[in-house]
């Protein structure tokens, strides 16, 4: 089988990506902290910013694929750290291009949705031109652009949801959690994306890999809405009191760093190559709720879910 090396592997995708991979692939994870781990799956805890220890490792091991998800996905704490965004997105992605250069392996970069200022009306396709916004959209701009100096590379934009590994919640948990516990969520209404469940991208990621595709690709869901009509779609799917969302606009979010409005992107690329169409948002929050249900969640955290995720028994 291909040996396949998943970069950032603790993470939400990285988790997903193992868990799709793992019966088709040689399957090599590696992160700071020891992830999802199940049978055949060989992991390797290593600080990918030690450039040398990670050049001489994907020498050794000589994949053919490095998936490198691996990222500071926090916005404003790229903008309190740039020199660190700029390690872990930049060179960290020029030193694995420089390792597989020599073994003959290929990357599969994993980028943002916020590489466009989002002032364009529509969705973005991959031939508008990028304008980062922000620290952390500019440092995963120039690791796209080192991931492409190699003519056999990929890049894929994206926005995900769906449940963590790690013990700080995604996203989407934050909003489940607050609909839960009737927390107030202020929610955006004039910041809109196109979100895609890590198992539908971790899909799409498996299709890349067979079909050998080379260049930049907006791997993202098919719905177009807001983040507070995602929030609304979640307390709809999930049978729970949606009044706790409140509309706000992010001109009154009190954010650090500069957010694009629109961030959405334009997938019909991809999509076309796909052997099946690429879910939309209600796909994918039927598919959490379904993965909680069946005792996938508890399995890849590897520990007692929090009481709070019972959800639908507050309703009874």
């Amino acid at each position: 089988m291909k040996k396949i090396i998943i970069t950032g592997a603790a993470g939400m995708l990285g988790t997903a990506i193992i868990d799709r991979l793992k019966n088709h692939y040689d399957v090599v994870a590696t992160d700071q902290l020891l992830g999802f781990s199940p049978p055949g799956v060989c992991w390797r805890q290593l600080d990918l910013l030690n450039t040398e220890a990670l050049s001489s490792w994907i020498e050794a091991e000589m994949p053919a694929v490095v998936i490198h998800c691996a990222a500071l996905v926090n916005v404003d704490s790229c903008e309190k750290q740039p020199a660190l965004a700029q390690a872990i997105h930049e060179e960290t992605t020029k030193t694995i291009c420089g390792s597989l250069k020599k073994t003959g392996g290929k990357l599969i970069y994993i980028s943002t949705d916020s590489v466009f200022n989002g002032q364009k009306s529509g969705s973005y396709s991959e031939e508008d031109k990028a304008d980062p916004p922000n620290i952390y959209a500019r440092t995963k701009y120039n690791g796209e652009t080192a991931a492409l100096s190699s003519g056999f590379n990929t890049v894929l934009r994206t926005n995900i949801f769906g449940w963590s590994r790690a013990e700080k919640v995604s996203f989407a948990e934050w909003v489940l959690k607050g609909l839960v516990s009737y927390e107030k969520l202020t929610m955006f209404t004039d910041v809109i994306y196109t979100p895609i469940h890590v198992s539908h991208l971790a899909e799409i990621i498996r299709e890349v890999i067979e079909l050998d595709l080379c260049g930049t690709y907006h791997a993202t869901g098919s719905t177009v809405l807001s983040k507070y009509e995602f929030a609304d779609k979640m307390a709809s799917i999930f049978s729970l009191d949606a009044r706790s969302i409140i509309p706000v606009s992010v001109e009154n979010g009190n954010l650090l760093a500069n957010r694009p409005k629109n961030m959405a992107l334009s997938n019909s690329r991809v999509n076309t190559l796909m052997s099946k169409k690429i879910p939309g948002v209600d796909e994918g929050l039927t598919l959490m709720k379904h993965q909680y249900d069946s005792g996938w969640v508890g399995a890849v955290k590897n520990r007692r879910m929090p009481a709070g995720y019972r959800f639908w028994e507050k309703q009874t």
